[in-house]
């Protein structure tokens, strides 16, 4: 019959095997607990890029229509989303294809819906705006194009503009945005340009004016251009690119990253700031349900 005492040697083989619990498991805690206190809202942050995922492979469509008519602008646009190549696609096909090396963080290379909100409110509002800052004669230049939809809609909603100037960062993203001028325009023209543009960049700003004939432009715009949490590289570059009275507009798609810091500059560098709120439907936003976009007017720059 067995004992119910364990002799001394099978007690501190058993001490011996299970020894390694404890380190461990404070081991683990501790990880958690610096995790925790290092990125509380880690959580937050997967859940976002698991979203993002979700939109690039379901939502942005390898080509998608943007129809102005509902809007008062007798206009639709087409627009190919390059995700993968410097092509744009025929099909209108959900893309699986991912960039490679340095390109696969190029968010350009789908089209977002602050670029559609930004669209939808020119168009709704285009008889007054082409009596203020899209009056004949004005320089507009647009701040990380991305496909070019932004551009295009102010090309083609105030004709009599002085030239439109649509700038990215990627220079494959700009291939892909002049496919996109060329299948919804047809001909090229002298006052709808691209050109590369990144933030801060003193060299790349300086070419961006001599498009201008070495003159400031008269209205900037930046449709979802607020995906890093660190934003002076951009409001440098818009003031760099501003005069005294130049207008600002900024949309983009709300995220848990925070914008209270841009928002907070904005305001001590223009005069006045207005808060936008564009509520797009299901259908305009290309998703299942409505989507709410947020952004600012900005009128005169402080420090001219």
């Amino acid at each position: 019959m067995a004992s119910k005492f364990q002799s001394p040697a099978i007690a501190e083989a058993m001490v011996s095997d299970w020894g390694w619990v404890a380190p461990v498991l404070f081991l683990t805690l501790g990880v958690a607990g610096f995790i925790s206190w290092l990125a509380p809202d880690v959580w937050g942050i997967a859940g976002e890029l698991w979203n993002l995922l979700g939109d690039w492979a379901v939502v942005h469509n390898v080509s998608r229509e943007v129809d102005c008519r509902p809007w008062g602008f007798d206009r639709s646009f087409v627009i190919s989303q390059d995700l993968a190549t410097t092509t744009s696609a025929a099909d209108s096909t959900s893309s699986l294809s991912w960039a490679s090396g340095p390109r696969r963080w190029d968010f350009g290379h789908a089209l977002w819906n602050g670029a559609v909100a930004m669209s939808r409110l020119f168009s709704e509002q285009r008889a007054s705006l082409s009596k203020g800052a899209f009056a004949p004669g004005k320089a507009v230049i647009e701040m990380g194009c991305g496909q070019g939809l932004v551009s295009m809609v102010v090309f083609e909603l105030f004709p009599e503009l002085q030239r439109v100037v649509a700038t990215d960062g990627c220079d494959e993203v700009l291939k892909s945005a002049a496919c996109n001028l060329k299948a919804n325009l047809g001909s090229e023209s002298d006052s709808l340009m691209l050109a590369q543009l990144c933030w801060g960049d003193a060299e790349h700003i300086a070419g961006a004016l001599a498009l201008n004939g070495d003159s400031k432009y008269d209205v900037v715009l930046g449709a979802d251009v607020t995906y890093l949490e660190e934003h002076d590289e951009l409001v440098d570059t818009i003031l760099a690119l501003s005069h005294r009275a130049t207008e600002v507009w900024i949309t983009h798609e709300p995220r848990s990253r925070s914008i209270v810091g841009l928002e907070e500059r904005l305001r001590r560098e223009f005069r006045r700031v207005t808060t936008l709120t564009v509520q797009l439907t299901a259908s305009e936003a290309g998703r299942e349900e409505g989507y709410l976009i947020v952004g600012w007017h900005c009128i005169g720059k402080v420090n001219a």
